[in-house]
């Protein structure tokens, strides 16, 4: 006789949250101002994804960034010192999108009808000085 196999209790990467349970998901993970103050376990996917809707909120659809401004917006929204965790986290979520070449973000659902050159791009990123002194 042959064992039968049971159903993979694994699931898929890029799942959504209801809207309701976004907030509540995330209010473990923020400080007394709002901030993303810690990043979920793996274990715990479903907080991660509530954390990154959180963080995704905060970009406009439609809208180019440069790597300073989406650097400075998580800044202002978490207190996290790992920010390139949360740029790998928001774009392998498919919560941004970035375009290495010419080193933009935009939201992922609200492409911008036209991306800047990148002459456009090198006039709008801000300096190291300016990082420096917002940081």
């Amino acid at each position: 006789m042959r064992a039968m196999s049971r159903p993979s209790k694994r699931r898929p990467n890029k799942k959504k949250l209801a809207p309701g349970k976004t907030l509540q998901g995330v209010s473990a993970f923020q400080d007394e101002k709002g901030r993303v103050s810690l990043w979920p376990s793996a274990r715990r996917r479903t907080a991660q994804i509530a954390v990154l809707e959180h963080l995704a909120a905060s970009f406009e659809g439609g809208r180019v960034y440069t790597d300073g401004e989406v650097t400075s917006l998580l800044r202002t929204r978490s207190t996290l010192q790992d920010l390139a965790l949360l740029k790998r986290e928001l774009i392998a979520s498919d919560y941004l999108t970035h375009d290495e070449q010419a080193g933009t973000y935009w939201r992922s659902n609200g492409r911008p009808t036209a991306l800047p050159t990148p002459a456009a791009v090198q006039e709008a990123a801000p300096t190291e000085r300016q990082d420096e002194a917002n940081g």
